[in-house]
């Protein structure tokens, strides 16, 4: 897609698009945004999206200030109600990056129609952003012919958009999976549901194939008619080959005190990680977890309070971190988290919550009154820092630059 057809898209859509950054200010707003929006602002501007909405949304501000991921959904579908007036909004908010976060405003009397729309648009915005890089998007015809196609989808399914578009999505499918009854199937699930998902087998333009969590969605027109179809296809063969390994010799992946992976397990996914982050260009952090004074304090108090320490960083860690990343002890008392599509900044943020939930845990039982406390380095990786030992030596190097500053401390490897 052209800079020139998305700029027309952008202008003309029916859904409101605001560009903010982190504090409001609007950086460009469509004129559907304005129309929709307008009505809820006490002055008729939009110059500061958080101010103008403080009447009918007063925490936007503080939703996005605590929000630590690098891109993501800050908020979805937020209804708002013009102050004397029968209107209906939905607001949602999407970090697209750093600095960057986009509003998407619909008219709630129309969301049905406008579903299709906002999602397409959406992510067509974020393929444009590179916002992920993973993923496969691209979109169908009502028969299930490729009608565009995203340089995400030519990453991951390695076809060139013009030795795809026009062919039938079974092209895409392994030989043994792409009959026409199976896309049949498919599409009219889509068009009867809204959407469906499934997990199989994709083919890559070499007979290669890999395992994708597969999402179809029906695109409706303004007569509520299916149009046609948007595809978001995830690799995750390399994760669900871990996540196997896993189940079949848990004992040995799990650390038996914490529950969290054990090194080894640790070190599989994260060189997966590592590897798949390489290839798609993708950011990828990693915490390295510290106890503070740890053999002191289990001299003090005995080994018993040791497994209630340690037991209790992993749980802090679980609690925290979102389902994709992957908590390990990497050591006697060392523990490490991986976050996949998070760039440092991301890993600062999630790490100094984990130091904060540390600090104020309270232990009980024999333990009461004892405070613990931790040190933690991140690294992400980049061009020098390639490999799970790297991350690993920088994070351990930005530990000892936390235990020097006085421990309690979060720092992340800059050089």
């Amino acid at each position: 897609m052209s800079p020139e057809t998305l700029l027309d898209l952008f202008l003309l859509s029916p859904v409101g698009l605001v560009e903010v950054d982190e504090d409001g200010r609007v950086e460009v707003a469509n004129l559907a945004a304005r129309r929709l929006l307008t009505p809820f602002t006490p002055t008729g501007s939009l110059e500061d999206l958080f101010t103008a909405l403080g009447a009918v949304a007063p925490d936007l501000s503080s939703r996005v200030r605590g929000f630590g991921s690098s891109r993501g959904v800050i908020l979805e579908n937020l209804e708002l109600l013009a102050p004397g007036q029968s209107l209906g909004v939905f607001l949602s908010l999407v970090k697209v990056a750093t600095g960057r976060i986009v509003a998407v405003a619909t008219d709630a009397s129309g969301l049905a129609m406008a579903r299709g729309t906002m999602s397409h648009l959406e992510q067509r915005l974020r393929a444009v952003e590179e916002s992920v890089r993973d993923y496969a998007f691209y979109s169908l015809d009502r028969q299930g012919n490729v009608e565009s196609w995203s340089v995400a989808a030519e990453r991951v399914h390695q076809w060139p958009a013009s030795a795809i578009i026009g062919k039938s999505m079974t092209t895409l499918l392994p030989p043994d999976n792409a009959s026409a009854s199976h896309l049949t199937d498919t599409l009219a699930l889509s068009a009867q549901n809204g959407w469906c998902e499934e997990e199989g087998h994709r083919a890559r333009q070499d007979g290669t194939t890999f395992w994708a969590s597969t999402v179809v969605t029906a695109l409706r027109g303004a007569n509520g008619e299916t149009t046609g179809y948007s595809v978001i296809s995830h690799d995750v063969s390399e994760r669900r080959k871990l996540e196997e390994q896993v189940r079949g010799d848990a004992s040995s992946n799990t650390d038996y005190l914490t529950g969290v992976l054990a090194r080894r397990a640790y070190f599989d996914v994260a060189q997966s990680e590592v590897a798949r982050a390489r290839r798609y260009g993708q950011p990828l952090t990693m915490l390295l977890i510290d106890p503070d004074h740890f053999r002191d304090l289990v001299d003090q108090h005995g080994e018993g309070f040791a497994n209630e320490w340690l037991r209790a960083i992993a749980w802090v860690c679980r609690q925290e971190s979102r389902n994709t990343d992957v908590v390990g002890r990497v050591g006697g008392e060392a523990f490490a988290v991986l976050l996949p599509s998070t760039e440092l900044s991301g890993g600062l943020v999630l790490a100094e919550r984990i130091r904060e939930r540390m600090q104020r845990h309270v232990f009980g039982g024999d333990y009461q009154g004892v405070r613990a406390t931790l040190s933690i380095g991140v690294a992400e990786v980049t061009e020098p820092i390639t490999s799970v030992d790297g991350l690993l030596a920088t994070a351990g190097t930005a530990v000892d630059r936390a235990r020097q500053a006085g421990r309690n401390l979060v720092v992340g490897y800059d050089d």
